[in-house]
């Protein structure tokens, strides 16, 4: 086969597949377009909604933290676990005592 006749062969399958490609392009998108919603609402929107249930909320875990320092603290919900003001005194003194000896020693 000569140069000329590759290129005439290339040429003419072009000239045949370009409006093909172009109409499966075409109905592509139109399907995308029509269809596409759709698909988003029936298999992506649950699966965004589960993940959202399963996360916690921004306001439910800075409630969470201040109820955990709460009960590490021992400060009030007033269900006899809190230490009273007296024992809270206490316990500051003597971690004071405990300080300035530290700073004696050294």
């Amino acid at each position: 086969m000569t140069e000329r006749t590759k290129k005439s062969k290339g040429g003419t399958t072009a000239k045949v597949l370009m409006p093909v490609v172009a109409t499966l392009a075409s109905a592509a998108a139109s399907y995308l377009a029509k269809r596409g919603p759709q698909y988003v609402e029936q298999r992506l929107m649950p699966k965004l909604k589960e993940t959202k249930e399963a996360a916690p909320a921004v306001g439910d875990v800075a409630h969470d933290l201040a109820e955990r320092a709460k009960s590490v603290v021992g400060v009030g919900d007033g269900d006899g676990d809190s230490r009273s003001m007296d024992e809270l005194a206490k316990r500051r003194s003597e971690r004071a005592g405990h300080r300035a000896a530290r700073r004696k020693a050294n």
